[in-house]
């Protein structure tokens, strides 16, 4: 169903803060509110989750998400779920609540092509970056119009990515391509250290506006934001010269083209919590999962990356 509304953030915006060509603008609130979710990886690190196959045979799209924690589980679109535990790697759809205690069945996509064999142990982690920024753009297209990723050009995407670092892959899976740029990549994340009222963030690589990830509080902004960086710096190595000139106006200008662009309401999966409003135009898509009349997760993106001069003149 295509409605009519626009989002109503509260935050303020930073001056660019820059290492490398990695441009980030802190978005701030004082009022914060509090936390009383668990997020993915504090959940794996604290053994209150479980992830396995849906049953003996396994299903590519699904999982099955067990919170065994007394506090609501938040699970990010883009987070990937690796290791011999599963029949392959998988990569999560979209934001997702899990209530206490709850057992859902998780929509996936498979990031790992050459692999689907039975779990050998109980090896099960989380990838330290999320997927790559294309790749999400890309999965938020696809979700927006058919309401599921397209499982055939994630593997393009991720064959395209393994080519441009020149990184062998025998199963095909996406953390090889962070593996081969780990050092690079963690020098960027390095750089960047939030205050305790930040809550969200834009970033652009050099000269192109990239994303916006805003979320319910500074304790759950401060576990993300180390594996946006790397989502989006494994996009980054291509483009040369450090210089940029965006600034605070191009993301509000990034604001007002989401609020511009078409918008529909996402039912929850069974047994989950929140809606999601996804939206979508010729320039920008994403989506943002909302609970108890709150943004939980808000994730928005520049389709192309376009040059900010571009960009500037297509924003009155």
């Amino acid at each position: 169903m295509i409605i009519n509304k626009k989002f109503e953030f509260n935050f303020n915006i930073s001056e660019p803060r820059q290492k490398n060509n990695i441009v980030l603008f802190y978005l701030s609130n004082q009022e914060q509110v509090e936390n009383n979710y668990i997020t993915f990886p504090e959940a794996f690190s604290k053994n209150l989750v479980k992830v396995e196959e849906v049953n003996n045979k396994g299903v590519v799209r699904y999982l099955k998400v067990t919170n065994k924690s007394d506090q609501k589980l938040l699970i990010l679109d883009s987070e990937q779920i690796i290791g011999n535990g599963i029949k392959q790697n998988r990569v999560v759809d979209s934001t997702t609540l899990i209530p206490e205690t709850t057992t859902v069945m998780l929509k996936v996509s498979c990031c790992e092509k050459n692999r689907w064999s039975p779990a050998v142990s109980n090896e099960l982690m989380l990838s330290d970056t999320l997927y790559f920024s294309k790749g999400r753009i890309n999965n938020f297209n696809d979700i927006y119009a058919n309401k599921k990723t397209d499982q055939f050009k994630i593997w393009e995407d991720i064959s395209e990515k393994l080519k441009e670092f020149e990184s062998k892959s025998f199963t095909g899976t996406t953390e090889d391509i962070y593996k081969k740029r780990r050092t690079n990549v963690e020098e960027i994340v390095n750089a960047f250290n939030p205050s305790n009222d930040d809550i969200g963030v834009a970033i652009a690589i050099g000269n192109h506006l990239v994303s916006l990830d805003l979320f319910l509080s500074n304790e759950i902004f401060k576990i993300y934001l180390p594996k946006l960086i790397r989502s989006i710096a494994l996009d980054s190595f291509k483009k040369t010269g450090y210089k940029s000139f965006v600034n605070t106006k191009d993301v509000y200008k990034l604001i007002r083209l989401i609020d511009n662009s078409e918008k529909k309401i996402d039912k929850p999966n069974d047994g989950t919590l929140g809606h999601k409003i996804r939206f979508n135009s010729d320039l920008v898509v994403g989506s943002c999962l909302y609970f108890e009349d709150k943004i939980v997760h808000f994730s928005g993106f520049l389709k192309d990356q376009v040059n900010i001069p571009q960009f500037k003149s297509k924003v009155a």
